[in-house]
């Protein structure tokens, strides 16, 4: 009689550590690999750690980061400017595809697919469904 319980008590801890393990795991990634929601952090994010990888690769001294630091943050800027008036076509791309996706689907299922796109835009990640990884390395 004993032994019983005590067999439930181990597999009952086993997998509470399963899923709180399974959960602590997907918060991680989530946390971990989610970009940040505005552009200024994002871009000092990158700014920050393409001058680190430069300067720890380059052995660089304080004034040379600095230097190396003020053109990384340009460049990022230029490139915002390159994503701002990409950006509109890009849309209009997307909002294309959609259409003839529509026109490929039967005509009951288009409802379902402007419902499955509104879902996504209003939650595009959750805590197992996680953003595309990070681009490559700036440098080969």
């Amino acid at each position: 009689m004993l032994r019983w319980k005590i067999w439930t008590a181990f597999g009952a801890v086993f997998l509470a550590g399963a899923l709180v393990g399974v959960f602590g795991t997907g918060v991680f990634l989530k946390m971990r690999f989610a970009p940040p929601s505005d552009r200024e952090t994002y871009r000092a994010e990158m700014t920050e750690r393409l001058t680190r990888t430069i300067a720890d690769g380059l052995e660089l001294t304080a004034p040379q980061t600095q230097g190396v630091r003020a053109e990384v943050a340009e460049t990022l800027i230029r490139l915002d400017g390159v994503h701002a008036e990409l950006r509109p076509r890009a849309q209009a791309i997307i909002t294309e595809g959609i259409e003839r996706v529509k026109q490929a689907l039967p005509e009951a299922k288009r409802p379902e697919l402007d419902e499955l796109i509104e879902q996504t835009r209003k939650r595009p990640f959750g805590l197992f469904r996680l953003p595309p990884p990070p681009p490559p390395p700036p440098f080969p």
